[in-house]
């Protein structure tokens, strides 16, 4: 008899060798663990395929001894429920081993069987489950086929089969409060002044944020998970369906799944019924019961929308994101940002999920599950490949590329385009090797492929629905070939791209066969109802590329590419630019660097450049990797004339800073980019090329005074790492930060010189900080004995601070008369006396001394007089009629070499030498 604590796995395995060889009757075992979702489609597949009964018994015992307790547990109860309720013992029988005829070394299945103790199941009786419960079971095993397709799907591209693709964790970006994502795009000027700061937007990083699993979790009835093309929006809703599929629970729950890009006929589905059970999954039995049990419990009930593009009004599908049918069920949908703003999702109160794609992390987590080491370390070694990896749809493109048998990869930089076109050239060489069809008549397939593309896309669709030379086009391993249930008795193959981005690439391939249709396409791009063909135009750019002419051999004619090629990048470029004269036209820049990337045309960059006046306004932008590429792309062309670049406010990942820092000698320098440059810099993580940009900002370190500590704190490394000192040149900008003055006083001897930059701030804020510089180091230097003052003066030349030359004099006698001033305060608040410290700095004055005694007091210059080693030459400039201001300067007079007065009226100066006095 069995321990009432055995588990089942442990009582599976002890019973394997019994069972393989003797087990009989497995078909029904495999379609009962099959509807209840433990077997794949691809599990069945494979025992079916087996070539006799004991390999297919093998199979079955070893598959469901590694899917663990529960499935163990699911197959002791169906052998058992089948010995029950069967009058036949076809899954018992009696094993006689060779060895010997003793009757003791029998193997019954029944008394086996029986001697298990099975817990209690309040959901299961003699008659087996409800109607609901065995729906929910196959609405699991569905769930698992779809999940387990898509992964099936995504690998038939690769060419390395030891490829283990799973899910990945991706950057899943949760607000406090949902709002709808505002498409960032910057307009041009006809002025070409500076275009107004853009809206920032967050990139992937390594941070705790939600996961596929609190999705399924959360008490959040309505979620819409927004992201780029490619970035995973889909990976996330199918890893929710595997992780529901493989939970074990007792409850009744259910959820459907719907890729609207597969079921284009889904938004005038009308009736839920229709919806989940023919449109779905339709149940084996008692379908009202069922129906009924969904619209009672709707808060058990999970319905995703994936890739929602827009939505009629009467439709089924509507009243369920509108909340009007089933208004506790759960609704998910995925879409891109730009459809937020769609009617039917205007005022949607709901938890939005911004998906980012990978990580860093992420990044080298899924490449290196999918790579070998050596190709991995060429991803990683390559800035531009790495950067696209975190689009998951790109990282599996660059896999694929690699995962090439025998292929050679390019050393340089791989634009989308050319891994898209390696992925279908390949795949096309190995099909042609595998069928009868010519090279010829692939070629023409694919042709025939890119024009259902094109009409797709064109018309806002997802679905191939004309699609001739279907079984030559699926070959390429680039579709997906799914049949649907278009009515209770028919069924119809349909066809969709693994993704939407794949589509754009063969729509663009259409589009070059005919130059009028390109000019079409461009245009279409500036009107409001067909913005969604600029999506085409980053990959017209790549196939134009002169690198991919090889690749293209067969589709399209060379001679026609060089032709189109002659006009259409200047043609692009006055397309997008020259729409800035429109009030209603937007234009992202980011978005045209990045096809003239994908061109790698330099004369269509220095097109660009002209039309901008060599003025490229990034502020404002959160800058991913790849955006950070494509932008020190086209700066990188630019030959003669130097560039003048904004980044204020703009936000680089630590992966984008390489090439924009790779591309300085294009740019014009400035004060304000030396500050920006360094900024984002040192507040970017990871390893940043500092000595080139030293270079470029001439030895000198540009900081602001009002930043956080954590920019101090690098600026250290800065310093320390330089062999010879570094001028710090200040940007000051209303508030004084304390950790500035730290700074500056703990690193004095890496400090060449400290300078104020002339375009920041005030005069105000410079002499607040130099005043409390001085002070703080006076104060040190009494407390401890650490001589830094002189140090603190040999770096605060005042020849590095004047506003404008002809005030210098004055600038310098204020600021010592103001110095004085916050010292005698500062005394009197602490009890220190920190002036005799200071005797060094004060006796640095200018030659002439210029003073206006109408705005200060004439004692605090008798007290820096008698600090001066000889007399001084004073120049006034106003005077107090106070009597007492009167004594004060007299006093002054022993103190003086010569005394000037400037009258305000006529600014004519009387010289008196003292004695005349």
């Amino acid at each position: 008899m069995a321990c009432a604590s055995q588990s089942a796995l442990d009582y599976v395995r002890s019973a394997r060798d019994h069972l393989v060889r003797t087990l009989k009757g497995f078909t029904e075992i495999v379609e009962n663990l099959s509807t209840r979702g433990f077997f794949s489609e691809e599990d069945v597949n494979k025992i079916k395929s087996e070539s006799d009964g004991f390999d297919k018994t093998r199979r079955i015992v070893d598959y469901v001894i590694e899917m663990g307790e529960e499935a163990c547990y699911e197959f002791l109860r169906i052998i058992d429920t089948t010995r029950r309720t069967s009058g036949e013992r076809s899954l018992s029988f009696a094993e006689y081993p060779e060895s010997s005829s003793s009757l003791s070394n029998m193997f019954d299945l029944n008394y086996w069987i029986s001697c298990f103790s099975f817990r209690e199941d309040t959901n299961m009786d003699v008659q087996g489950p409800s109607p609901c419960h065995r729906y929910q079971q196959k609405l699991k095993s569905e769930a698992q086929k779809i999940s387990e397709r898509s992964w099936t799907q995504s690998k038939a591209v690769l060419f390395n089969k030891q490829s283990s693709l799973s899910y990945t964790s991706l950057v899943l970006d949760t607000p406090g409060q949902a709002s709808p994502s505002k498409i960032k795009k910057s307009k041009i000027k006809k002025s070409r002044k500076l275009r107004p700061k853009k809206l920032k937007t967050y990139i992937p990083e390594d941070k705790h944020g939600t996961s596929p699993s609190e999705l399924l979790k959360t008490y959040e009835r309505k979620i819409i998970l927004v992201g780029k093309p490619g970035t995973g929006k889909t990976a996330v809703v199918h890893q929710m369906l595997k992780l529901w599929s493989e939970k074990d629970n007792k409850d009744l729950d259910y959820m459907f799944y719907f890729d609207m890009r597969e079921a284009p006929n889904i938004t005038e589905v009308h009736k839920l019924e229709d919806l989940l059970f023919s449109v779905f999954c339709e149940p084996d039995e008692g379908n009202d019961e069922v129906l009924e049990d969904i619209k009672d419990n709707a808060d058990s009930v999970t319905i995703i929308f994936d890739g929602v593009t827009d939505v009629g009004s009467t439709s089924v599908v509507f009243k369920l994101i509108q909340k009007t049918l089933l208004p506790e069920a759960k609704i998910i949908i995925t879409c891109r940002p730009e459809v937020e703003s769609a009617d039917f999702l205007l005022d949607w109160d709901c938890l939005r999920v911004e998906v980012k794609g990978f990580s860093e992390q992420g990044i080298r987590e899924y490449l290196s599950k999918n790579l070998s080491e050596n190709h991995l370390n060429k991803v990683l070694c390559n800035l531009e490949l790495f950067s696209l990896c975190h689009v998951p749809m790109y990282a599996l493109m660059v896999v694929a590329c690699f995962s090439f048998e025998g292929s050679d990869f390019s050393p340089h930089p791989c634009t989308v385009t050319e891994i898209y076109l390696n992925i279908l050239h390949f795949c096309n060489q190995r099909n042609v090797s595998k069928t009868p069809e010519n090279e010829s008549t692939k070629w023409d397939a694919i042709l025939s492929l890119s024009q259902a593309a094109f009409c797709a896309t064109e018309g806002k669709n997802v679905s191939l629905t004309s699609l001739p030379k279907l079984d030559s086009c699926a070959n390429l391993a680039i579709l997906s070939r799914n049949v649907i249930q278009i009515s209770p008795t028919v069924k119809k193959p349909l066809c969709a791209f693994l993704h939407y981005t794949v589509q754009e690439f063969f729509a663009a391939l259409w589009v070059l066969k005919d130059p009028e249709k390109t000019r079409c396409v461009l245009q279409q791009c500036l009107v409001q109802g067909s913005k969604h063909m600029k999506h085409l135009v980053p990959f017209l750019c790549g196939l134009l590329n002169e690198k991919n002419t090889d690749l293209l051999e067969g589709l399209l004619p060379p001679q026609q590419l060089r032709d189109t090629s002659g006009w259409f990048f200047k043609h692009l470029v006055t397309t997008f630019v020259g729409c800035s004269d429109s009030e209603d036209c937007e234009v992202d820049l980011m978005f045209l660097c990045q096809c003239l990337y994908e061109s790698q045309s330099p004369d269509a960059c220095l097109c660009l450049l002209d039309k901008l006046d060599y003025c490229i306004d990034a502020s404002g932008e959160t800058l991913d990797p790849q955006q950070c590429c494509v932008l020190a792309y086209v700066i990188s062309q630019s030959k003669e004339r130097k560039i003048e670049l904004n980044l204020e406010d703009t936000t680089v990942s630590k992966q984008g800073m390489r090439p924009l820092l790779g591309c300085l000698s294009k740019l014009q320098r400035s004060d304000s980019l030396s500050r920006q440059l360094w900024t984002i810099s040192l507040l970017t993580d990871g390893d940043v090329d500092y000595v080139s940009l030293l270079d470029f900002t001439e030895n000198q370190l540009h900081l602001p005074v009002n930043s956080e500590t954590q920019l101090y704190d690098r600026a250290v490394r800065v310093l320390q790492k330089r062999k010879r000192k570094v001028k710090v040149c200040l940007h000051c900008d209303h508030r004084v930060c304390q950790s500035a003055s730290s700074f500056l006083l703990h690193h004095l001897p890496h400090i060449h010189s400290l300078s104020f930059c002339q375009s920041s701030g005030n005069l105000s804020d410079q002499t607040e900080l130099l005043m409390n510089l001085f002070i703080v180091a006076a104060d040190r230097e009494q407390r401890t004995g650490e001589k830094i003052l002189n140090m603190l003066s040999s770096v605060c030349s005042y020849q590095t601070f004047p506003l404008h030359s002809h005030y210098n004099d004055k600038y310098q006698s204020d600021f010592l008369l103001d110095l004085c001033s916050h010292v005698k305060d500062y005394e009197t608040k602490t009890g220190l006396s920190v002036l005799p410290s200071l005797q060094p700095v004060f006796q640095s004055a200018p030659a002439v001394w210029s003073i206006d005694l109408s705005e200060r007091k004439t004692s605090i210059l008798l007290e820096l007089l008698k600090l001066q080693p000889e007399k001084k030459q004073v120049e006034l400039r106003g005077c107090s009629h106070e009597e007492s201001e009167v004594r004060s300067l007299l006093q002054c007079l022993p103190f003086i070499s010569q005394l000037r007065y400037t009258t305000r009226s006529s600014h004519n100066k009387v010289c008196l030498s003292i004695n005349e006095c």
